[in-house]
């Protein structure tokens, strides 16, 4: 049965409400096709849209009334993207690429935030949720991040904004969330807040291990059921290079695939706190970090789990 109008509005004023909280109005294509309780067509949602009271429609953007200040950056966005967005793609194929060959544990590579979304922007980092095998977190977490270096150093003069730069290098990668398979199969968290995040996630690698945790979190159906009916090539292809054969071979022994673990959680703790220690002294970037922190929980890599 074709829902009505008053209920596609509604839906559409939960879903902008989330995706302000990212800082952002959608375009009305990507509104429908993000909706709460599934995508509509283009022509429906224009016309339930007329409905609300709450939501404005401007050259083809839509937002909450009070969330005008979020339309001129998100169309400089969405324009960027068109300009800066394939950039961004290849760089973050060649990233998951070189992540796989390096470590064995990783289950899937999907890339999020604004590459996945369709709004990138020159300064933007590019995000990666990675899905890895259960006891391996920090360090598949440590090993990407070390990669990660290399490619700021090779973007060293690329544009980069105060919240997302590093003392002397830009932050090009960034490592949203890790995700062992004993915490994704299923989720302890069961919420919209999660479901948007897997549902703008785009997996590069490991296509089949994203499914297998879709059909392990059936509530996700109750938030955004057309995730399900995506389908997504590997459009990188496992190789295995000379530490993923030894990273391989030492996790055949229990202990040192522990030790390797318990070391890397340390290195892992030391970066992560230096890095977010230089961001303190912005407002801004304190602000940015604090959401994410709360929009991760309990998953971000260094959050206790509930």
């Amino acid at each position: 049965m074709k829902p009505s109008h008053d209920a596609v509005a509604k839906r559409a004023e939960k879903t902008l409400e989330i995706m302000h909280q990212w800082g952002y109005a959608p375009t009305l294509d990507a509104l429908g096709s993000h909706l709460l309780g599934g995508s509509v067509p283009r022509d429906q949602l224009v016309a339930s849209l007329s409905t609300s009271s709450a939501i404005t429609v401007s050259n083809d953007f839509a937002y909450l009334r009070g969330n005008e200040g979020l339309l001129g950056s998100s169309a400089k966005r969405v324009a960027a993207n068109r300009e800066s967005g394939p950039e961004a793609a290849v760089i973050a194929e060649q990233f998951a690429k070189d992540l796989v060959a390096a470590c064995p544990f990783v289950r899937c590579v999907a890339v999020s935030g604004s590459v996945a979304s369709g709004g990138y922007a020159p300064g933007d980092d590019i995000d990666f949720d990675l899905f890895v095998e259960s006891g391996t977190k920090y360090l598949c977490y440590l090993l990407a991040n070390f990669l990660g270096l290399r490619y700021a150093w090779r973007f060293r003069r690329a544009e980069s904004t105060e919240i997302l730069s590093i003392p002397w290098l830009p932050k090009v990668t960034c490592i949203n969330v890790v995700w062992p398979r004993d915490e994704a199969e299923p989720f302890k968290r069961r919420d919209e807040a999660l479901a948007f995040e897997l549902l703008r996630s785009r997996p590069l690698y490991g296509a089949r291990t994203f499914q297998e945790v879709l059909r392990a979190n059936a509530w996700l159906k109750d938030f955004f059921p057309q995730i399900y009916d995506r389908v997504w090539p590997d459009v990188v292809t496992k190789r295995e290079g000379s530490l993923h054969r030894f990273l391989n071979i030492a996790s055949r022994s229990r202990v040192a695939l522990r030790a390797a673990e318990v070391i890397s959680a340390g290195l892992a703790w030391v970066l992560y706190q230096f890095v977010q220690g230089t961001r303190r002294r912005s407002p801004q970037a304190r602000a940015r970090m604090e959401f994410l922190q709360r929009v991760k929980f309990p998953y971000e890599v260094f959050q206790q789990a509930l």
